[in-house]
């Protein structure tokens, strides 16, 4: 038999199974690539709230304006971190007291900064 059209049946039906399984490849790994972002952003929100309780805990005086600086071994020492995270990612929080404009005040704020290897590291890291 003589093929007489460009697009046959079969062709049409091997197009449409790739464009599938590449759309199926497409979404699984941004599905793999946000839960990973989620791991890393609780873990971040985990360092805020450990560093929260470090400054209560060793009642830390921060001048207006003046910056300390929290590593991860610190609050895990101190029990404040229990993610698995917390040995495979090297890291710190910043405590510092910063002035709130609208208030015209100073207020406490925490910026937890880590990095995963070659996976992951907020930015803005750095390694001072």
């Amino acid at each position: 038999m003589e093929e007489t059209k460009f697009l046959t049946r079969g062709k049409v039906l091997l197009f449409v199974v790739i464009i599938v399984i590449i759309l199926i490849t497409y979404i699984s790994f941004k599905i793999v690539h946000t839960s990973t972002m989620k791991k890393y952003t609780g873990f971040e929100k985990e360092l805020m709230s450990a560093a929260e309780n470090y400054y209560e805990i060793k009642n830390i005086e921060v001048e207006d304006g003046e910056e300390k600086k929290v590593t991860i071994k610190e609050l895990s020492d101190m029990n404040l971190v229990y993610n698995e995270l917390s040995n495979k990612c090297s890291g710190y929080v910043i405590i510092a007291s910063e002035e709130d404009i609208s208030k015209d005040d100073y207020e406490i704020v925490y910026r937890p900064y880590i990095k995963c290897g070659k996976k992951y590291m907020t930015a803005n890291y750095s390694e001072y």
